[in-house]
């Protein structure tokens, strides 16, 4: 990349090809893509809009392109800056479209982002907004007023006739300072001009800069000249001369206060003779084959493109995607794609998050986004170049029904209609009638479904006549009917929203409105899809049916004890004690925080792997709980766990998180390996718990803390072992039946 890249710069591309019959369409397979889908539609006189959804490798791509067929009489295109007309503000492309009352516009050339100027050419309607840029390598596109494209380098002079005879080069209108491939800036020692399409006042002084001279020229005759400092006013019929260096010497000694100037410039080729222009950074296709660039935005990036081929009748502005839906492509892949629409020539335009492209849809008042922005929100650019329509109001010609292609049996939907002319205007029908001819009825554009198969609903107004088919998902397609949440939670007696769908056997899914289903149950209400339980409910079953589908919905309270709501685990301690697994204390609670014991332990994997009773008690001299009498003789027999030295069990000593990865290595065959463990704090892991702690850690069964650390000498808490339970059935390790 060359020094112009140090300038804050929005990237992108914008496309224009004239095309044949077959010219302007994409094949099904390229050489590094294919079509997934292709969408076009009308969008206005000359203006067709092509939506596809390519894959690249294994990325999806959004790619867009309009196709404005430039011998038809009622297309027009200019270029579109800010909401005065001038350069002084930035704006969206959907307001300067807005603005102007284009039908689709696309965004335009490069531009100093910082200080939104634009780099390139901006001619409007034979008006030089922004000269050419003092390269000779940033071509432009341009229209010409006679509707052909024109891609090529324009090359600008100029010159300033002082009223003592004296003249000066004039080296640009309407430019900020940008590199110059010698390395040096186009402000050093040169003379530039600001007129009204600058804006209302002129750049004003830069530091590094120093001895900048401003001269204010209004009819012919200057009326001021300073240093250049705050910026000045710049007159209406006049315009302000901005030089420095050997400029500055020129207009302080040859044009005082008072004197005539004379300001003459051109281009070649000759802006007169041009409609619109904006500029670019490079070429991506000449001759038909992708170009040698003269500049290379890599990355995948969204982008836009300006190309044209077949003797330049049609043109195509093509916009590529960089979205949540769409990777972007890199500019080579989007230079290979302009030679496949049939491009002659192309060149690449400003891009990025500039990247925008709008339209009104057929039969639309209103602006849409074709492609997402981005940044999520479009970037307001310096230019953008708008398609308009001029024909003359049309006759009622065709009628566009909008509304669901797929329903449910039984459902009603509703539909709406828009309507067009014979020019593309819209048009609103009026007196509407409806009718559906299949399994289903309409009134007044509400479609109720019958029990399944194709319907075709038709509309007429004035003559004319619209359709829409749509299919109606029967009994014998739906899979299952779906319950959200699947299990409700009852909280205090608050109510619970529920949102249900429809999964078909090809694997669809369509959502369905509450007053669509048979409900069944005793322990609460539902109404407009909110389930409300009873006051005194202790859980129960919500029955759903639709279409002879029934779904059972379990209704339990939100927890089972009075301590655990809040708590991190309340869900895996419920689940756990619904299946017998866990239990709390005599005054309902469960104390998740209090650290768990050996023989609750014990007695927690005997009913989870179920244990038969020991054939033999363990002799102990301390005494064990009834509770936990046949879980540990088992433990102890099969060498889960052993007691001490001392032939004491202790059945209340809080198990460590060392202890219990142990008991649970001899109790579940973890087929998972021996994992390294790479915690801050692993040095603490006792040698006797090593390999047993690897095992569990690997298997997925313990789990760190914050911070990375593994704590292995902590007490486990009776929530973090239930935790450890529902983490083994949930990985597959234990079978839990029922």
């Amino acid at each position: 990349m060359r020094n112009i890249l140090s300038l804050l710069l929005a990237v992108g591309l914008f496309l224009v090809v004239a095309a044949g019959a077959a010219a302007g369409e994409l094949p099904g397979q390229g050489s590094f893509y294919r079509v997934q889908d292709r969408q076009s539609e009308i969008i206005s006189e000359g203006v067709t809009l092509t939506s596809y959804s390519l894959t690249i490798g294994d990325r999806p791509v959004k790619l867009s392109v309009f196709q404005v067929d430039l011998s038809n009489p009622y297309v027009k295109l200019d270029v579109l800056t800010g909401a005065d007309g001038s350069l002084e503000k930035t704006q969206t492309v959907s307001k300067m479209a807005i603005g102007a009352g284009a039908v689709a516009a696309v965004n335009g050339g490069f531009f100093i982002m910082g200080q939104g100027k634009p780099l390139g050419m901006v001619v409007q309607d034979g008006k030089m907004l922004s000269s050419p840029i003092n390269r000779s390598d940033m071509p432009v596109f341009a229209l010409g007023q006679d509707m052909r494209p024109l891609m090529d380098f324009f090359q600008f002079s100029g010159r300033v006739v002082a009223g003592n005879g004296s003249a000066f080069p004039l080296y640009g209108v309407n430019k900020l300072r940008y590199d110059l491939e010698d390395g040096g800036m186009s402000d050093t020692d040169h003379l530039t001009l600001y007129n009204q399409y600058w804006g209302q006042h002129s750049r004003g002084g830069y530091v590094e800069l120093p001895g900048a001279i401003e001269t204010v020229v209004k009819q012919g005759t200057v009326i001021e000249q300073v240093y250049a400092g705050e910026p000045l006013t710049i007159p209406n019929d006049g315009y302000i001369l901005w030089g420095h260096g050997q400029a500055a010497d020129f207009m302080t000694t040859s044009m005082p206060v008072g004197s005539k100037v004379q300001v003459s410039y051109q281009t070649t080729p000759a802006f007169e003779k041009i409609r619109l222009s904006t500029g670019s950074n490079s070429f991506l296709v000449q001759h038909g084959a992708v170009a040698e660039f003269q500049e290379e935005l890599k990355g995948k990036n969204s982008r836009t493109a300006v190309a044209t081929s077949d003797r330049g009748t049609v043109l195509y502005f093509v916009a590529v995607e960089k979205s949540d839906r769409s990777a972007g492509v890199e500019q080579g892949e989007l230079a290979e794609l302009l030679v496949d629409l049939g491009a002659e020539t192309a060149l690449n335009l400003d891009g990025g998050g500039s990247t925008t492209m709008v339209a009104k849809h057929l039969g639309e008042t209103d602006l849409s986004d074709i492609i997402q922005p981005k940044e999520g929100s479009p970037r307001s650019v310096t230019d953008s170049i708008g398609i308009f329509n001029t024909a003359p109001p049309g006759h009622p010609a065709g009628i566009i029904v909008s509304g669901p292609d797929v329903v449910l049996a039984a459902t009603s939907s509703n539909y709406s209609v828009k309507g067009f002319d014979s020019h593309y205007y819209p048009w609103q029908p009026q007196s509407i009638t409806w009718r559906a001819s299949g399994n289903g009825s309409m009134d007044n554009g509400v479609f109720t479904a019958g029990s399944g198969g194709d319907v075709v609903i038709e509309v007429f107004s004035e003559g004319v006549k619209g359709i829409k088919k749509v299919h109606v998902i029967g009994a014998n397609e739906i899979k299952a009917l779906k319950v959200v949440p699947a299990e409700i939670k009852v909280k205090d007696g608050q109510p619970v929203k529920l949102s249900f769908s429809i999964e078909t056997k090809d694997g669809n899914a369509f959502p369905l409105e509450a007053c669509y289903i048979t409900f069944h149950t005793t322990t609460g209400t539902v109404s407009g899809g909110v389930f409300t339980p009873d006051q005194n409910s202790g859980g129960g079953i919500l029955e759903a049916n639709y279409q002879g589908l029934t779904v059972q919905v379990p209704v339990r309270a939100a927890s089972l004890f009075k301590d655990t709501e809040n708590n991190w685990a309340n869900d895996q301690i419920n689940d756990l004690a619904e299946a017998g697994i866990i239990k709390g204390y005599e005054d309902g609670t469960f104390r998740p925080a209090e650290s768990v014991t050996r023989a609750q332990v014990v007695t927690l994997l005997a009913r989870l792997l179920q244990w038969p009773p020991g054939e033999e008690q363990p002799d102990f001299k301390d005494s064990l709980p009834d509770w936990a009498r046949d879980a540990v003789a088992f433990a102890v027999s099969h060498g889960v766990v052993r007691g001490y030295p001392d032939r004491t069990f202790q059945p209340n000593r809080p198990v460590t998180r060392a202890e219990v990865s142990v008991i649970i290595g001899n109790a579940v065959k973890l087929n998972s390996g021996t994992a390294t463990l790479d915690f801050v704090d692993a040095a603490a892991v006792p040698a006797w718990a090593r390999a047993a702690m690897g095992r569990v850690v690997s298997a997925g069964v313990l789990r760190g803390y914050e911070g990375n650390l593994l704590k292995p000498e902590a007490n486990l808490t009776r929530a973090e072992m239930a935790v450890l339970i529902s983490r083994l059935i949930g990985l597959n390790y234990v079978k839990v039946e029922g």
